[in-house]
């Protein structure tokens, strides 16, 4: 069976500080979008996956799943390929969404009926984004990804995203944030914008706290949210980076795409929600 893989989009989020456990507690609010990976999942006699982005390290995440699943159910063999479209180190979750796709085939090929609480606690042994791409939806989502409240938002509307050829460190992003000044956005006003579709208040208030420690460890950044906003684009990296999105009239969009994809290995417009 075919399944697709939602990229996700951070449009906003804060980093509150580490827990005891050592991880980063963080508020963030994220969204599907019209991205996808394409997962070709079938039962066989031993378990393999492949990938036409080359060869599965041994931390990919769905091979971290199958295991997980492997370790907790009598589930079957499967033949996993995977047809990526999200680029990888672009904070859009494509590992991530790789390994919830599988989770949910998985769940229907073997009847394993669990729960979408139980999904998220599978997929929070995994990754940290791997419970956000379970639940698919506009989300809030709280500590290091597993506290997801679904929002009241249908909202869709388009974003332009544009990621370089350099990818951002997450470790070392978080890293930097330590050293900087903290940046604390106001995630409850930027809910309410995203529920009412108040999209100019939305981007004047957008912020992404870990934007300025992704600009000094990557300075081309910078200069392409700048070049951006030359098309009248109100401006915003994704996640720890390094995918930049764009946000304004489908005009500028498509003009920005246009020629921004003369200069850079991705450039696309998608659909957010």
């Amino acid at each position: 069976m075919k399944v697709y893989a939602p990229a996700k989009v951070n449009l906003a989020l804060d980093v509150i500080g580490k827990n005891k456990q050592g991880y980063h507690d963080l508020d963030m609010i994220m969204a599907p979008v019209s991205l996808y990976n394409i997962v070709d999942i079938t039962q066989a006699s031993h378990t393999r996956i492949t990938c036409t982005n080359g060869l599965i390290p041994d931390d990919n995440a769905t091979k971290k799943m199958v295991q997980v699943l492997k370790d907790r159910y009598d589930i079957s063999d499967y033949d996993i390929s995977i047809e990526e479209h999200i680029p990888m180190q672009a904070g859009l979750a494509g590992a991530s969404a790789n390994a919830a796709a599988v989770l949910k085939a998985i769940n229907d090929i073997d009847g394993l009926q669990l729960s979408i609480e139980e999904m998220i606690a599978l997929g929070k042994l995994v990754g940290a984004d791997v419970p956000f791409c379970v639940v698919n939806k506009y989300a809030r989502v709280q500590g290091i990804g597993e506290k997801i409240r679904k929002m009241a938002c249908d909202w869709k509307f388009p974003i332009l995203l544009v990621k370089p050829e350099q990818g951002v460190s997450t470790p070392e992003a978080f890293a930097t944030w330590h050293l900087l000044e903290p940046l604390h956005p106001n995630l409850d006003i930027l809910e309410k914008a995203l529920v009412d579709q108040d999209l100019l208040f939305y981007v004047k208030h957008m912020e992404n706290a870990l934007q300025p420690a992704a600009f000094q460890l990557v300075p081309a950044l910078k200069d392409l949210k700048k070049e951006m906003e030359t098309f009248e684009l109100c401006v915003m990296m994704t996640g720890s980076g390094s995918t930049m999105m764009g946000f304004g009239s489908k005009e500028n969009l498509v003009l920005a795409q246009k020629e921004l994809a003369k200069k850079y290995p991705f450039v696309k417009i998608v659909t957010v929600g």
